[in-house]
């Protein structure tokens, strides 16, 4: 999106908020069992176990859902599921939906409906294509859906940070992320139910065939042809995963209560955080006697040129810790130029900082290759832990429409830091500054003087990414 934003010429600035925008809104809290998924293979495991359970409905929101083996994989058991009479909805944010034939044939199946969530015009010449929509109407297309959701017969709920693809269950073999998925059951499910019920039936979706045509032939060739050219491959990793799969144990749930935050889409009119002021009102009275806070975002960006929760939980005291990735582990050059500039006032400011290695040893990674930090959660007093789709950057804060929720719970808050932490000297440099005030980042018995593999020959690109005005972007 910001190098459309930049080949297009458009840059946006922050909206002004009302002091007492939102002041109205009150949390909501709800009966949960929930249990962390302890692995990025059995993420994915228990996706497949919930779908071969699935009994009347399965209803899923996503930002991408990747044509590679697992992506294809989940599709095909979907699509076995809806042979035998479960109704499947799949909500997917357009911007990496292309021409995709392979995902449109299955809307064909007479159990399966997929809609397109604000959807571009321009379908067959790529990001050039994307780049002309987006300067016909950026204020519109500027707009992304960012939920992760995955629902099966209204029992089960999977939320957390993934999208559907390789990348996010360590099966790639080019690049994998660190993320975090939480399966829920109880009162709880109702609220997602209800949020997924009304996007579903607003206007901001569009049903995928109307814009992708496929020859209703009902042989689903170009799925089947996708499909059975990632399963001809692979064929170790295929019995690693079905052998997850078989050997899955009982979930052992933790009973609590939890409280939803939902986004709006009026966000899409006026470009107001709705979400993050939910989630700033949710947490003002827990961050008021709070000791401790853990922020943990792949992405750091300021805010209007500043990090104002932050400045106000260090300005009281509270011990502040983050958890992001090190500008080399990355997906984004424009947020490593950004963080590159931040990283020394957070420091300023006590801030503790655990900055995620770019060639990271993930012990659930079937292929250890270059690797991102993904994981989106805060975490306050160990007590009370959020998850959900939100970067808590400036896209999230006023673009994105994102949802999350906010568990109470001490033993489900420690878990969920062990499972950030569990690898610290092998996964995280431990950023901090040594008695002459220089910063050091430190892992183990290794000390580094300079940012990690991000050396000389970035300087150029720093300057380049950091010269447009599109922080609200990132």
């Amino acid at each position: 999106m910001v190098f459309v934003s930049l080949a297009t010429g458009c840059a946006t600035s922050f909206p002004e908020v009302e002091s007492d925008f939102e002041q109205n809104w009150q949390p909501t809290e709800y009966q949960a069992s929930v249990y962390l998924i302890p692995s990025a293979p059995e993420a994915l495991a228990r996706r497949i176990e919930l779908v071969r359970r699935a009994q009347s409905s399965i209803d899923m929101t996503y930002f991408s859902w990747d044509k590679d083996l697992v992506g294809l994989m989940l599709l095909n058991e979907i699509k076995q599921a809806a042979d035998r009479g479960v109704m499947v909805r799949l909500t997917l944010d357009d911007l990496l939906v292309f021409n995709e034939k392979w995902l449109a044939d299955l809307d064909q199946h007479s159990n399966i409906e997929i809609r397109l969530f604000n959807p571009f015009e321009s379908r067959k010449i790529g990001w050039l294509g994307r780049a002309f929509d987006f300067a016909s109407d950026h204020s519109t297309f500027d707009h992304r859906l960012h939920e992760k959701y995955f629902n099966v017969d209204g029992t089960w709920m999977i939320l957390g940070g993934r999208n559907i693809g390789n990348a996010y269950f360590g099966y790639s073999e080019k690049a994998n992320f660190f993320d975090m998925d939480v399966l829920f059951q109880g009162q709880i499910i109702q609220s997602f139910s209800a949020n997924y019920e009304s996007l579903w039936k607003g206007d901001l979706l569009r049903p995928i065939s109307d814009k992708i045509s496929v020859n209703p032939s009902g042989e689903f060739r170009f799925f089947f042809k996708a499909f059975n050219s990632v399963m001809s491959k692979n064929q170790d990793l295929q019995l690693f995963i079905a052998r997850t799969v078989n050997e899955l144990s009982p979930v052992t749930y933790t009973a609590t209560t939890a409280s939803p935050v939902f986004d709006s889409t009026e966000k899409l009119l006026d470009n107001q955080p709705y979400f993050r002021t939910r989630v700033q009102r949710l947490l003002d009275e827990p961050l008021a006697s709070a000791q401790h806070v853990l922020i943990s975002t792949p992405y750091v960006v300021p805010s209007n040129g500043k990090f104002k929760v932050i400045d106000k939980l260090t300005r009281q005291q509270k011990r502040v810790e983050l958890i992001t990735n090190s500008s080399s582990s990355n997906d984004s050059p424009f947020v490593s130029a950004s963080y590159e500039v931040s990283r020394e006032d957070l420091l300023d400011k006590g801030v503790t900082l655990l900055e995620y290695k770019d060639q990271a040893l993930n012990d659930d990674h079937y292929y250890h290759v270059d690797t991102y930090y993904h994981n989106k959660t805060i975490i306050v007093d160990r007590r009370l832990t959020y998850i959900g789709s939100s970067n808590f950057d400036p896209r999230s804060d006023y673009l994105n429409i994102e949802f999350g929720l906010f568990v109470r719970d001490e033993e489900f808050a420690k878990q969920v830091e062990h499972y950030l932490k569990k690898q610290k000297d092998e996964l995280f440099w431990v950023v901090l500054r040594n008695e002459e005030g220089e910063t050091q980042w430190v892992s183990g018995e290794a000390v580094e003087t300079q940012s990690p593999n991000y050396g000389l020959s970035h300087g150029m690109p720093d300057w380049f990414f950091r010269k447009p005005n599109i922080e609200f972007e990132l």
